[in-house]
């Protein structure tokens, strides 16, 4: 009888155990490692086709909204950066987007000023305060950087 109730516990447990294994060797993680280095190579060859003219800059408002999206083309005719700027009455959004081979690499820089810009426009701007975040575009998911690591986003 001991030995009929030890299969099924032991089989239990191994189907457990391989399916929690499985769960995480399936799972793709982020290495902030491997976005460092990859952001590292991606300013290098940008910086390097800019100052050799092989990138090309485009400005465009965005209609209805006070901001504007600059796109960088390189030599493929590919973007390779997007920066979206958007000015609201008491805020600034800049986001820039870096397409890197297999996911897209996103800042989000909030400032928000101390009063309304359209009380004054001759005094200088006051930020009462910033936000930035980091976000990876990866398999149509997003991913948020947290005390050093990239948490999946529900």
């Amino acid at each position: 009888m001991k030995s009929n109730i030890k299969f099924p516990g032991l089989f239990l447990v191994l189907c457990i155990l391989i399916s929690g294994c499985m769960g995480s060797s399936f799972n793709k993680k982020i290495n902030i490692n491997n976005i460092k280095s990859d952001l590292n190579g991606f300013y290098k060859k940008f910086s390097t086709d800019y100052l050799n003219e092989e990138i090309t800059v485009v400005n465009k408002d965005i209609i209805g909204w006070d901001g504007e999206v600059v796109k960088y083309i390189d030599a493929n005719n590919k973007v390779s950066r997007c920066t979206v700027i958007i000015y609201g009455e008491d805020e600034k959004l800049t986001s820039e987007y870096y397409f890197i081979d297999g996911y897209t690499y996103v800042t989000i820089l909030k400032e928000y000023y101390a009063y309304h810009i359209y009380y004054s426009y001759n005094r200088p701007i006051y930020i009462m305060y910033r936000t930035f975040d980091e976000v990876v575009i990866y398999d149509s998911m997003l991913y948020k950087l947290v005390n050093g690591e990239f948490i999946k986003k529900i």
